[in-house]
């Protein structure tokens, strides 16, 4: 098993099933990524000038405030880094193998916003692209399935990678929508929940910790159909504008706050203007790259198993550390906000932000009025539509293996024992 503080350089103590079926080692690593985006091409080529295969990639992360390794006292090595998430170690990790694909970074600023980057996938204008599960079902619908609130178990990050990857979730969910859409998930940030924040424009003063310390606030969130069929039962006010006016619009009370993914609201300094996060734990917070499947199958052979070494090691380091970074680097747990962490530090005037670590009885309040298993007639439209268009049953399944007991205790635990180079055959 892989520790939870190292990365592709390191060896493993324990083997999945994924190690058993390497038949090469990741290999000596490159020198750090530069970081910078300003020299990525702007043909729409899937191929280099004869030396193989070429991925572009575009999406709204900042290699300015994007890490890989993180360090959960604020070292010099994660300073101004907000977010932890894989795709530019991806690029440094093929560029340190001669047998892999390159990868090409696209200013995305030139190319599309958060909510319409996986539109240009669709048109084959780029090969690899990042959207969170619940902007990307604006254009997959079927998507929708994996914002339903407290789908997942709360206090249990974990189970939330666990059922991503799972071999039944390929099976019955990935293999059907990459034949549909032509497209699978070869990444994803450390998987964690979704958060509710209140600006300080509209800050009472008091802790917001129930659903009706929000009625009637104007939230700002994505363009998920379940999440606002939450926000309107629960009695709040969902709107979706641009990270920019959200800025604004919470500082000065216009928009009274924000439903996000928290590493995204650190890495866009929005936690500057955030008087507290409420921990609602009630949707997953997930950011996958997204990759073509006629690009996948269109690689060599060696290209291709070195692209699904390289992937599925930082897929399994990704979920390996979602508790750490969570606890630790953003400060979120129930000690929070955790000196030197990012809600300590970079909350208004550099002081923490409050952090509503919530009890049981009040995530029951949170929980009690949208949860599946109780108010399925809710997201009848989202549960219905994957059950039709791939596999009959499929959200009573996902709600299962979350809960089921292969779920590691703690995130570090996790070993990856299915990935998308075993299903390519079956799409």
């Amino acid at each position: 098993m892989r520790d939870e503080h190292t990365d592709g350089r390191d060896a493993l103590t324990g083997h999945s099933r994924r190690d058993l079926l390497r038949t090469a080692s990741i290999g000596a690593l490159a020198a750090g990524f530069s970081g910078c985006l300003g020299g990525a091409t702007s043909g729409t080529d899937t191929t280099s000038s004869g030396a193989g295969a070429t991925a572009r990639w575009a999406g709204t992360q900042n290699p300015d405030t994007t890490c890989w390794d993180f360090d959960e006292n604020q070292s010099e090595e994660s300073e101004g880094c907000g977010l932890v998430y894989p795709v530019f170690e991806l690029k440094r990790r093929l560029d340190s193998r001669e047998d892999a694909p390159d990868m090409a970074l696209v200013d995305s600023k030139e190319l599309c916003s958060e909510q319409s980057c996986m539109s240009k996938l669709d048109s084959k204008v780029i090969q690899l692209g990042s959207s969170s599960v619940a902007n990307s079902a604006k254009i997959w619908p079927e998507n929708e399935i994996w914002s339903i609130p407290y789908t997942f178990p709360v206090h249990q990050r974990a189970s939330i990678g666990y059922s991503f990857v799972h071999p039944t979730t390929w099976e019955d969910y990935w293999v059907p929508f990459a034949k549909k859409y032509n497209v699978v998930p070869i990444g994803f940030d450390p998987p964690g929940y979704r958060a509710h924040l209140i600006g300080t424009g509209s800050d009472p003063g008091t802790p917001v910790t129930s659903p009706a310390d929000f009625e009637n606030r104007k939230i700002r969130t994505t363009q998920s159909e379940v999440i606002s069929t939450a926000f309107d039962e629960l009695g709040m006010n969902p709107t979706t504008i641009s990270f920019s006016d959200t800025l604004q619009g919470m500082k000065s009370g216009v928009v009274d706050g924000l439903e996000i993914i928290t590493p995204y609201a650190v890495a866009a300094q929005i936690t500057s203007i955030t008087a507290q996060v409420t921990l609602t734990q009630w949707a997953p917070g997930l950011d996958p790259i997204w990759c073509r499947v006629d690009f996948l199958k269109g690689l060599s052979e060696a290209e291709r198993t070195a692209f699904a070494e390289v992937t599925a090691d930082l897929a399994e380091q990704s979920i390996q550390r979602t508790d750490r970074m969570y606890e630790r680097f953003q400060g979120l747990s129930p000690d929070a906000p955790v000196e030197g962490s990012n809600f300590h530090t970079q909350g208004p005037d550099d002081e923490p932000v409050q952090v509503n670590w919530l009890s049981e009885e009040e995530l029951d309040a949170w929980r009690a009025p949208v949860n599946p298993a109780d108010n399925r007639d809710l997201y009848d439209d989202a549960i219905g539509r994957v059950h039709d268009e791939f596999t009959d049953g499929f959200f009573d399944q996902l709600h299962d293996i979350s809960r089921e007991s292969g779920v590691p205790d703690q995130s570090r635990n996790f070993t990856l024992d299915a990935w998308w180079d075993d299903y390519l055959d079956q799409i």
